[in-house]
C-alpha cells in the first residue's frame, strides 16, 4: 500500500505538458527539393541531419516553443573554416513556410525554406 501511494504521488508530479506533448512536424527544403522530413516533440527536442548534395554540412533544428511554433536551426559546415551560423524561427500557423534568407543578421550558407507541416 505505502509503494502504491508513492507512485501515484510520484505520477501526480509530473506536469501534464510532459505527458501530453504534440509532435511538431517540419520539412526542410532547399532549391525546391525536399531534404528532410523532421518530428520534433517536447520543448528542446534535436534533429540533426546532413542535407543531400551537402556531405559538407549538417543542419539542427532544436524546438524552442511548441506553440506557436519556435525553431532553433543550426547550420555547420566542414568545408574551409567550419563555420556555424544559428537562427530562430516562428512559425505560427500549420502550412506556414519560413525562407531561412529572411532571418535578420544571419547569413546562412544554403537557402533552406522550413514548412511547418500539420
Amino acid at each position: 500500500m505505502k509503494y502504491t501511494s508513492l507512485l501515484i504521488a510520484a505520477l501526480l508530479a509530473i506536469p501534464a505538458q510532459v505527458l501530453a506533448a504534440d509532435t511538431v512536424k517540419i520539412d526542410v527544403y532547399l532549391a525546391g527539393s525536399l531534404q528532410q522530413s523532421v518530428s520534433l516533440v517536447g520543448p528542446n527536442a534535436k534533429v540533426s541531419f546532413s542535407p543531400l548534395n551537402f556531405p559538407g554540412s549538417t543542419i539542427e533544428l532544436r524546438l524552442i516553443a511548441p506553440e506557436p511554433v519556435i525553431v532553433e536551426m543550426k547550420e555547420t559546415t566542414t568545408d574551409g573554416a567550419g563555420t556555424e551560423v544559428v537562427g530562430r524561427v516562428k512559425m505560427a500557423t500549420p502550412g506556414a513556410s519560413f525562407a531561412v534568407a529572411e532571418i535578420k543578421g544571419v547569413k546562412f550558407h544554403h537557402p533552406y525554406v522550413l514548412v511547418r507541416v500539420d
